[in-house]
């Protein structure tokens, strides 16, 4: 029987129902007055046999929730232990795991990857960042641009470069710069920077041996009266090596 078959509806016999002054026996009317509180003993102990049968969790209501979607306890109960077996074979079903159902060294363990996470794509803004500053500083270094010329014997050459170096190295095929042969000096090349020409200086006078002018440099071919000693960066037929910084 279920538990909806125990509701009381009404007493079958009411003592409004009686006459004013009943023609009944004594004993018919003791029964009258029973009826009413045997009739609700009855449906209290049959309520309390189906509450205590079996199947009475079928007919008992449930409040669904997310993550025991039932409306019996029955069915409740089926589906939490569903549930556990699930969990035991690896199969949990999505959205029935809660952060209240783990146990606080698994919460611990994923509060521990989110700051990981949170951690490296600092570091990766960090890299991103130093990648650009490096990129920027790269693109405002200097370039190198090597060369070489054959001399002309012209007083004054200028070395076409298309640009105003910052610097440049000259020297001859065979790697020399000076030559000396006692009191006498021959200047094959030198360092040279923007406004500071490589140069020999005497007796405070200053001879030009390398200069850097707008588009390149200048060289020179020029015996030094009185001093046995020659500016050579433009000699004829020989062939000079440069390094020039832009």
């Amino acid at each position: 029987m279920s538990l909806s078959d125990q509701k009381l509806t009404g007493f079958s016999k009411k003592i409004t129902q009686l006459a004013d002054q009943p023609s009944m026996q004594p004993q018919e009317l003791k029964a009258y007055f029973d009826s009413s509180p045997e009739e609700l003993r009855q449906a209290h102990n049959g309520l309390c046999d189906a509450l205590c049968a079996s199947d009475a969790a079928a007919g008992l209501g449930f409040a669904r929730s997310a993550g025991v979607p039932a409306d019996t306890v029955q069915a409740a109960v089926e589906n939490v232990q569903q549930q556990v077996r699930d969990a035991v074979v690896g199969s949990i079903p999505s959205g029935s795991v809660d952060g209240d159902k783990l146990a606080q060294d698994v919460r611990d363990r994923f509060a521990a990857i989110e700051n990981k996470a949170e951690e490296e794509a600092t570091i990766r803004s960090q890299m991103q960042s130093q990648i650009s500053t490096n990129t920027t500083q790269i693109a405002t270094k200097c370039e190198v641009y090597v060369g070489t010329y054959t001399g002309d014997d012209t007083e004054t050459r200028t070395i076409s470069l298309g640009f105003m170096p910052k610097a440049v190295l000259l020297m001859t095929s065979h790697g020399i710069i000076t030559h000396e042969n006692g009191d006498s000096y021959r200047f094959y090349g030198g360092l040279a920077f923007q406004n500071v020409p490589a140069a020999y200086h005497h007796e405070g006078n200053i001879y030009p041996i390398l200069s850097i002018v707008q588009n390149g440099f200048q060289v020179y071919n020029k015996i030094l009266s009185g001093l046995y000693s020659s500016v050579c960066t433009n000699t004829s037929d020989e062939v000079y090596h440069y390094i020039a910084l832009k």
